[in-house]
């Protein structure tokens, strides 16, 4: 039986993007093993995928942290991942910090990116097969590096998952499911940890006021002030506005399954949402769509731009630093609703199909 590593150890929408690397794999190699190193804080997310056989938990910045501390939790994380002796390893990561798990690993084969592919380059010293992937696309560029390696193959589509939950949550997905049930029902998730990568509240409210068919709308919050923001919208959308946080990953991720359509930000929600059947229309503005928009027809992105004149083919450089968001914050009602309605025309249709 084969045995596999995959080292992609952050950040969540960064692990979630790398999911379908794990059903590439289990195509390919029928009851092979697929092991994950992931960061602590994110390791529940990875044990509620059905096809991972082992998570390894690492916490970085605890041991960079408390250094002489940790370790002895170093040391207990190198001997548990040198247990087993890969066939191969797969370093999604390629910065530095996955260069260190790499080289404490044992695998036959430790399988990176090309001198010129890696984030950093100390990480291409780890490995010992280096390829070159010129797919603009992530998720490509990871079913890229499989395929570059072990040969062209074409896999069964489309390839999705239900995360694993738990029995208390099964019993709230079913409450879930029936809110807005008597109508379509479109999963909002306006929020996003970068303000510039967010829409204002005024124009996301005029948008959705002019989607047809007075669809349902399950406004998704994860922290307080989000949740202010979804309680308002769902008062103004009364009687078919619902606000819904307290969810873990997995039990948003099922949900996302029930719903009929996403509208999204660049953020984990969009990538969580690829995993399921659930079209997306997802909104990007200083990042560059085609680098990280889901792969097919079921998703659509609107690409917002810059007023500056600045370009970039995967995030710009002031993402952090821009004071208007101009390139998402200067977007109008009509300029979005142009762009989704043959978007939601499509989605009906596979409304239907299914």
């Amino acid at each position: 039986m084969e045995q596999f590593l995959i080292v992609k150890t952050s950040a969540i929408g960064d692990v979630i993007q790398s999911f379908h690397v794990v059903n590439l794999l289990k195509s390919r190699f029928p009851g092979c093993s697929v092991d994950w190193v992931v960061e602590k804080g994110i390791a529940p997310l990875l044990r509620a995928h059905p096809l991972v056989d082992q998570v390894l938990e690492i916490d970085t910045k605890l041991w960079r942290k408390k250094p002489l501390r940790s370790r002895f939790l170093v040391d207990s994380f190198r001997k548990n991942l040198r247990q087993k002796n890969y066939d191969a390893l797969f370093d999604l990561q390629s910065n530095t910090k996955s260069a260190v798990v790499t080289i404490m690993a044992k695998a036959r084969k430790k399988v990176g990116y090309s001198w010129e592919g890696v984030k950093e380059k100390p990480n291409y010293f780890a490995t010992n097969v280096h390829l070159p992937i010129k797919e603009v696309n992530v998720r490509g560029k990871y079913a890229a590096l499989i395929d570059n390696f072990f040969g062209k193959q074409e896999y069964p589509e489309p390839q999705y998952l239900k995360l694993k939950i738990t029995e208390e949550e099964e019993g709230r997905l079913l409450d879930l499911a029936k809110l807005g049930a008597d109508r379509p029902r479109i999963m909002v998730c306006f929020g996003s940890n970068w303000e510039n990568k967010k829409l204002s509240i005024e124009t996301l409210n005029q948008f959705l006021r002019m989607i047809p068919d007075a669809p349902s709308f399950l406004f998704i919050y994860g922290n307080g002030a989000e949740k202010r923001v979804a309680d308002e919208l769902a008062t103004e959308f009364s009687g078919r506005g619902f606000a819904v946080g307290g969810m873990s990953l997995p039990l948003w991720q099922r949900l996302m399954w029930e719903v009929d359509a996403m509208i999204t930000m660049d953020s984990a929600s969009l990538h969580l949402c690829a995993t399921t059947p659930t079209p997306t229309f997802s909104l990007f503005g200083p990042s560059y769509a085609p680098a990280f928009k889901p792969i097919g027809e079921s998703h659509y992105a609107f690409q917002g731009i810059c007023p500056y004149g600045e370009r970039f083919d995967n995030r710009c450089p002031k993402l952090r630093t821009c004071k208007t968001g101009a390139c998402l914050k200067g977007v109008s009602a009509q300029e979005l609703m142009a762009h989704f309605e043959p978007f939601w025309e499509r989605a009906a249709t596979l409304r239907t199909i299914s």
